[in-house]
C-alpha cells in the first residue's frame, strides 16, 4: 500500500519509500537466483540420467527388435528357397544376423547391470530368443523343406507365435525403459510446476511491492508536483483564479504552494495595475482618434464601463450657453440626472476632485438622488486651464464584501476615475478644436451654409452611392439677379445681409440630406440626392418664389426685392462627375437670365412653372416622373468608374 505521509518531510518519505522497495526486490531477486540455479541443476540431472540411462537401453531394445526381425525374415528366406545356390546365400546371412543378435544380447545384459527389472524382462526375451531358435533350425531341416505341407505348417503356424513372443518380450523392455524415462521426466515436470508456482509467487510480491511503490510515487509526489505545475502553468498563462492546491500542508508541498500563493497574489496587483495602465494608454489612443463628439463620447460610455463594471457612470459637457451641463455619456445604468447646474455639484464649486464617504465633514451633491451609494466621486474635466465637464462615478458595493474591501475597492476605482479625466480632457479638447477647424474649412462664415470644399467632398461620395444604388442626383444653381448693382447702390453691408437672408431661405428650404452651399459671392448651388430633376425642378421654384417674397429691412428703411436665376441639371443625364453637372446647370442658368431672370430653367432646356401653377399641376406632375421612371431604362454603371454606359 502507499506510504501516505503529506505531513512528514517528503524527501524523507521518498527516501524511505524507494530504500524500502529497492531491498525487498534485491532479496526477492536473490532467492529467485538460488531458486533458478537450484532448479536448473535439478533438471540438468534428470536430463543426464535420461541420456545416460533410458535413452541407450531404449536404443539398444529397439535396435534389437530390427534385428530380431531382420533375422526372421532372412530365415523364412532361406526356409522356402528351393534352389541350392539362393538357400546357400540366405543361410549365411541368417547365420551372420544371429551371430549380430546374440552379441547385441550379450552387450545389452552386461549393460543392464544390477538392475533388476530390467534384467528380468532381458531373461524372459532371451529365453524366448532360445525358444525361437530352436522352431528356427526345425523351420531349415532339409525333410521340412522337402515336405511342402510340413513347411508351410511350420512357417505360417508353428514359428509366428514364437517370433511374437520374442517381439512382444523386446516391446516390453522398451515400454518399461520408456515408463523410467517417463518418470524421471514427470518428475521434472513437477519439479518446474513447483518452481512455475514459486516464480508467479516471488512475481505478485515484486508486482505488489512495485504497485505499492508507484502509487506512493503517483499519490504523494507525481500527482501532487503535477497539480502545483498545472496550477502555475494556469498562473503563467494569465489564469489568475486557479486554485492551488496543498496549500495547508507543512511538507515542501505546503512550502511551495504557499509560495505560489503569494506569487499569484502578487501578478495580480501587477495584472491590475497593468491592466489598468494598458486600459488608458488604449483610451488614449482611440479617444484621440474620435472623429466627432458623438462617437468620443460613445466610446468613453463603452470604455469605462467596461473599465469599471462596479460602478455606475456619467459624463457631463458644459451646454454653449455655459450655464448647465448635460449628460453626453452614461455606462452600467441610466442616470436619472439628465442636466445639473454648476452650483449642484460641490466639485465645481470647490475647482477640485469630491470624493464622497471618505470624510468626516462632507455633504452630498444636489445632482446625486436618494438611491445613490455614498461611495461616489464628482472629478471636473479640465481641458486648456476651463472647465469643460464633470466624470461622476458611483460606486456599487456586490453585498459579498466587508465595509473595509468596498471602501479600498471605491478608492481605487476613484483614483483610475481621475487618471481617467485626464484622457477625457485632453481628449474632449482636441474633438472640439477638429470639429471647429473642420467647420471652419467646411462652411462659410457670413451664411453658415457649407462652402465649395464640403460640396466636392460630398458630391463624390453621394454620385459614387448613386452610380452603385442607380438613383439620381439632381444639381440647382442660383445666382442673385443684379447682385453687383446692389453692392455698387447699397454697400457692400447691405449685400452681406442679403446674402444671410438667403442662406437662411436655403437652409429651411432644403432639409434631411439636401445640401445647400455657397461657392462664393452671390452664386450658390444645392446638391439634392435621390431627387430627380422634376422634382429638384419644383424646388428650385419654391426657392424662387419664396426669395422673391423676401423682404429685407437695413437701416431706417427696407432693401429693395431681391430675385435669382436657377439652373437645374440632374444625374447621369447632364454627367457623371460634379464638373460636369455644373456646367450643365450653369448653363440652364445663364438662359435664364438671358430670358429675363427671376426663373427656373431645367437642364434640358424647359422652364418650371410659377409657383401658383404649380399646386394645380402636383398630381401631373407626380404622374409624369412615375411614367418616366417606369417607361425609361436605367443604363448600367461601368464597373471601373462609375459612369453610366450608354
Amino acid at each position: 500500500m502507499a506510504l501516505n505521509l503529506p505531513q512528514i518531510s517528503l524527501s524523507v518519505s521518498i527516501r524511505n519509500s524507494l530504500l524500502t522497495s529497492v531491498f525487498l526486490l534485491l532479496a526477492i531477486l536473490a532467492g529467485v537466483s538460488v531458486l533458478a540455479t537450484m532448479r536448473l541443476s535439478a533438471l540438468q540431472d534428470a536430463v543426464e540420467s535420461i541420456n545416460r540411462d533410458r535413452l541407450p537401453e531404449i536404443r539398444a531394445l529397439a535396435d534389437l527388435n530390427v534385428d530380431v526381425a531382420h533375422t526372421h525374415l532372412v530365415a523364412i528366406r532361406a526356409a522356402l528357397s528351393t534352389a541350392a545356390e539362393p538357400r546357400a546365400a540366405a543361410e549365411q546371412e541368417l547365420r551372420r544376423r544371429t551371430t549380430e543378435v546374440d552379441a547385441k544380447i550379450a552387450r545389452f545384459k552386461e549393460s543392464i547391470g544390477d538392475d533388476a527389472p530390467m534384467r528380468m524382462a532381458f531373461d524372459q526375451f532371451v529365453n524366448k530368443w532360445d525358444m525361437y531358435q530352436k522352431q528356427q533350425a526345425v523351420m531349415l531341416e532339409p525333410e521340412v523343406g522337402a515336405n511342402r505341407d510340413r513347411l508351410e505348417r511350420v512357417v505360417n503356424i508353428e514359428t509366428p507365435p514364437l517370433f511374437q513372443a520374442v517381439v512382444d518380450a523386446v516391446e516390453h523392455g522398451i515400454r518399461l525403459a520408456d515408463h523410467r524415462a517417463d518418470s524421471a521426466i514427470n518428475s521434472a515436470t513437477l519439479d518446474a510446476q513447483i518452481f512455475r508456482w514459486v516464480l508467479w509467487s516471488v512475481n505478485g510480491v515484486s508486482i505488489m511491492i512495485g504497485l505499492a511503490t508507484l502509487l506512493f510515487v503517483i499519490h504523494d509526489v507525481s500527482m501532487p508536483i503535477f497539480r502545483i505545475t498545472r496550477s502555475m502553468e494556469a498562473i503563467a498563462k494569465g489564469e489568475l483564479q486557479t486554485e492551488i492546491p496543498y496549500a495547508d500542508h507543512t511538507n515542501e508541498l505546503g512550502l511551495m504552494a504557499r509560495a505560489l500563493a503569494v506569487f499569484r497574489a502578487s501578478l495580480v496587483e501587477n495584472e491590475r495595475l497593468n491592466a489598468a495602465t494598458r486600459t488608458l494608454s488604449e483610451l488614449s489612443e482611440w479617444l484621440q482618434s474620435a472623429k466627432s463628439e458623438p462617437e468620443l463620447y460613445q466610446m468613453i460610455s463603452t470604455v469605462l464601463g467596461g473599465l469599471m463594471p462596479e460602478c455606475t457612470g456619467a459624463l457631463y459637457i458644459y451646454a454653449d450657453s455655459r450655464d448647465v451641463l448635460e449628460i453626453a455619456a452614461e455606462w452600467n445604468g441610466s442616470s436619472t440626472t439628465r442636466a445639473l447646474h454648476p452650483d449642484d455639484c460641490w466639485s465645481l464649486r470647490r475647482g477640485h476632485v469630491y470624493i464622497h464617504g471618505t470624510s468626516e465633514v462632507e455633504f452630498r451633491c444636489d445632482h446625486v438622488h436618494d438611491g445613490v451609494n455614498e461611495n461616489y466621486c464628482c472629478i471636473p474635466i479640465l481641458a486648456h486651464g476651463e472647465t469643460v465637464g464633470l466624470l461622476h462615478v458611483e460606486y456599487n458595493s456586490t453585498g459579498q464584501e466587508t465595509e473595509a474591501e468596498a471602501k479600498a475597492r471605491f478608492a481605487d476605482r476613484a483614483r483610475l476615475g481621475l487618471a481617467c479625466a485626464e484622457h477625457l480632457s485632453i481628449a474632449i479638447a482636441n474633438v472640439k478644436l477638429r470639429e471647429g477647424l473642420r467647420d471652419q474649412s467646411l462652411r462659410d462664415a457670413l451664411t453658415g451654409l457649407n462652402n465649395r470644399r464640403y460640396l466636392i467632398e460630398t458630391a463624390r461620395r453621394e454620385l459614387l452611392r448613386a452610380a452603385r444604388s442607380r438613383t439620381p442626383v439632381s444639381v440647382v444653381t442660383l445666382d442673385i439677379d443684379h447682385f453687383k448693382s446692389f453692392n455698387d447702390n447699397h454697400g457692400h453691408e447691405a449685400g452681406d445681409t442679403v446674402l444671410r437672408h438667403i442662406g437662411e431661405i436655403l437652409k429651411a428650404t432644403f432639409a434631411d440630406g439636401e445640401m445647400p452651399c455657397r461657392l462664393g459671392g452671390e452664386e450658390f448651388v444645392v446638391l439634392l440626392p435621390n431627387c430627380t430633376i422634376e422634382e429638384a425642378a419644383l424646388r428650385a421654384e419654391e426657392l424662387r418664389a419664396r426669395v422673391e417674397a423676401l423682404n429685407i429691412s437695413y437701416g431706417d428703411g427696407m432693401l429693395p426685392r431681391v430675385t435669382i436665376s436657377v439652373g437645374v441639371a440632374a444625374y447621369p443625364e447632364a454627367g457623371i462627375d460634379l464638373p460636369e453637372i455644373l456646367r450643365v446647370a450653369d448653363g440652364a442658368l445663364y438662359r435664364a437670365k438671358q430670358r429675363g431672370r427671376n426663373r427656373v430653367e431645367l437642364a434640358s432646356g424647359g422652364m418650371v412653372p410659377p409657383i401658383d401653377e404649380m399646386t394645380s399641376r402636383a398630381v401631373a406632375t407626380l404622374d409624369a416622373i412615375v411614367a418616366r421612371a417606369e417607361t425609361r431604362p436605367i443604363a448600367p454603371a461601368d464597373p471601373e468608374s462609375g459612369a453610366r454606359v450608354a
